[in-house]
């Protein structure tokens, strides 16, 4: 592991182990979750993604796919998305439609952005917020351990202030971020600094990478 770099912990983490959940989270995430998932999705990958923050930009994979040699469109054409803007469209996305859609597009791979983003509405209790997530998590561990991987995607703590509440995220929702780290593995996280790029892989074969570029 001493030669790991970014790229290479991020495609780790699109292979968790059988029946865990990897997680990528911090600033540009998603923007490098996405370039990775050009590797696989031009092999012949399905893929089935559900975005909770907005954040799904098709044209990262379709520039990754061509530097690879690839063709956009055709990588494109093997991935879905499903799009939730709270927390109870996401409970629903997660606990119904996403076990169908990965059976009906015999995709192997649920790429889970921005689930921490969706519990930032002050005006959801924190009661229900712990409910919705506990729910969300039972749903993703059963599609863990049915066999397709499941990664979670997201810039880590919820947004200051949400889409859905004129006030600031309640402070209290910061613990969910907090449980999925816990609960992920592998797990980047990733900062920016003036420097560049300051990461960390968490893997239970390699306790601690550090980097940075």
């Amino acid at each position: 592991m001493h030669s790991l770099d970014i790229d290479r912990a991020s495609s780790l983490c699109l292979s968790p182990p059988p029946g865990k959940m990897a997680g990528i989270f911090g600033d540009g995430a998603t923007g490098l979750v996405l370039r990775t998932l050009a590797g696989p999705l031009l092999r012949g990958e399905n893929v089935v993604a559900v975005d909770g923050g907005n954040r799904f930009d098709p044209y990262e994979i379709g520039k990754a796919a061509k530097a690879l040699g690839g063709d956009a469109k055709e990588v494109l054409s093997r991935i879905r998305v499903s799009r939730a803007f709270t927390c109870h469209q996401m409970e629903a996305l997660l606990t119904r439609r996403l076990p169908e859609a990965l059976s009906r597009f015999d995709a192997r791979l649920a790429l889970i952005m921005g689930l921490p983003e969706t519990f930032s509405d002050a005006d959801v209790s924190y009661a229900e917020a712990c409910r919705v997530f506990r729910n969300c998590l039972s749903a993703l561990r059963r599609v863990a351990l049915s066999g397709p991987r499941v990664v979670l995607v997201g810039r880590g703590e919820p947004p200051a202030k949400s889409h859905h509440s004129v006030g600031p995220a309640p402070a209290n929702r910061s613990g969910f971020f907090r449980h999925l780290l816990r609960t992920a593995e592998p797990v980047l996280l990733l900062r920016r600094s003036e420097e560049g790029w300051v990461w960390e892989f968490r893997h239970e074969e390699a306790r601690l990478a550090r980097g940075g570029s």
